[in-house]
């Protein structure tokens, strides 16, 4: 699993740790106060590719909020029984949430831990699309996370952030090579100047140490630099960092170094219904340097929102290449529309450069008071900057009923089929039908 690039520092990296680990339950979000439980119960029949299944699914969250702190815990697994398999029931994509964040008007502390399991050929989302490749193979994947984020002078001239992080990475069940168990250390400490109400500068280091099992290449990046924020008016900011950069990759093959200088500068303008922002920025990791240039307008529509943007990229290995963006939503009298498109740049394991782009349709409609339908379809790309490697993409559809059968009680139905394609092999086709019956109780304590 790749190193992303880091084209700022800044001191949000503990809930960042969260994002990549997809949304978290509604019961954590918006929550204004108090102490919220709730419990959720699911029981799913299901045939997948010719294999019949019922999974028990059991979940379970704690939130406590005040005008200082919070504390919030979820916890979230399955157990499958495969109906073709005399063996015990298995559990099935186990994930654990923990935060605790305190703040006053002049320091913040946040601390988050989080534990996922799933199958090594699921999807990436749009939020780890510069963390993950498509992977095709049989197997599970362990990640583990802890993140730790203080910052201090929130309110004074002079402040400080500093970030800790550890992260985990295991593989099982899988034959692929290219799947190596990883470690990973990270820090970044940045030191923050407010020179004036317009103005503020800030010293930033990073490190991040990336270790493999075996004979697998270890990564170490390191970047020292400066960055100052600017509101030029009311209406119109910028932002510029500028710093040194160095990536060494030691492996079997011995050590090589990449470092030299990089940069990020940023213009935001607002308008009367959004933002319009550009940007051109340079990093460096394993593959060498990149140069990105974007150009984002976000607007709020009368019934929905808009953000489109539009960049190219170049790096010393690679010709100019054209990035595309999009975030719609529109709501319907009945319902909503959405689609999406998103392109990120990464490094494999072994280093190689990969972009990787997601496009996504929603759909949903109420066809009643108690039922609704829901759609989706959506194309997942890898593309290897490299001739060396086999790109891979994956097209999805996802179709599903759900009616509201008494409180708290649900049953959905629906359908699932995918195409997948690495390299020159053959497509592989998969298909899922199941019926679901879910259940959630929430109170407060």
């Amino acid at each position: 699993m790749a190193l992303p690039r880091i084209h700022q520092v800044t001191a949000g990296m503990a809930a960042a740790g969260l994002c990549l680990l997809g949304p978290v339950p509604a019961l954590t979000q918006g929550t204004d106060g108090g102490r919220l439980a709730e419990l959720r119960f699911s029981q799913q029949l299901e045939r997948d590719d010719g294999v019949s299944s019922t999974t028990t699914g059991l979940g379970v969250s704690l939130a406590s909020r005040t005008r200082s702190s919070h504390l919030e815990f979820s916890a979230d697994g399955g157990l499958e029984h495969d109906f073709n398999d005399s063996s015990p029931s298995s559990v099935q994509d186990p994930r654990v949430i923990l935060s605790y964040g305190r703040e006053s008007r002049s320091s913040a502390l946040d601390l988050s831990f989080s534990y996922r399991e799933d199958d090594v050929d699921s999807d990436f989302t749009e939020e780890d699309l510069d963390g993950r490749v498509l992977n095709f193979g049989d197997g599970t994947r362990r990640s583990m996370s802890t993140d730790l984020s203080l910052v201090t002078g929130r309110d004074a001239v002079f402040g400080t952030s500093l970030d800790l992080g550890y992260d985990s990475l295991t593989y099982s069940g899988t034959n692929d090579p290219s799947l190596i168990d990883e470690e990973t250390r990270r820090a970044a400490l940045a030191l923050r100047f407010q020179l004036d109400p317009q103005l503020s500068t800030e010293l930033r280091a990073t490190f991040r140490d990336r270790d493999r099992a075996d004979q697998g290449t270890d990564t170490r990046y390191e970047s020292f630099g400066v960055s100052a924020d600017y509101a030029i008016s009311e209406a119109l900011s910028t932002s510029l960092y500028v710093g040194h950069s160095r990536t060494t990759e030691d492996g079997i093959t011995g050590e090589s170094t990449e470092k030299g200088f990089t940069y990020d500068l940023s213009v935001i303008l607002d308008r009367p219904n959004g933002t319009l922002t550009g940007s051109l920025s340079s990093d460096i990791d394993e593959a060498g340097q990149r140069t990105t240039a974007r150009l984002t307008r976000s607007m709020d529509l009368p019934t929905g929102a808009l953000t489109a943007g539009a960049g190219l990229s170049s790096s010393q290995g690679d010709s100019l290449r054209p990035l595309v963006s999009l975030a719609y939503s529109k709501d319907l009298p009945r319902g909503s529309l959405g689609a999406s498109a998103e392109q990120a740049f990464t490094t494999d394991s072994d280093g190689d450069e990969v972009l990787n782009s997601r496009f996504s349709l929603s759909y949903r409609h109420s066809l009643t008071p108690l039922s609704s339908f829901q759609a989706g379809l959506g194309l997942s790309q890898t593309d290897y900057i490299s001739a060396d490697s086999e790109d891979g993409d994956r097209l999805w559809l996802d179709l599903s009923y759900r009616h509201n059968l008494a409180a708290d009680w649900d049953i959905v139905s629906g359908y699932s089929h995918s195409l997948s394609k690495k390299g020159d092999a053959d497509r592989e086709y998969s298909n899922k039908v199941y019926i679901s019956l879910e259940k959630s109780i929430q109170w407060r304590f």
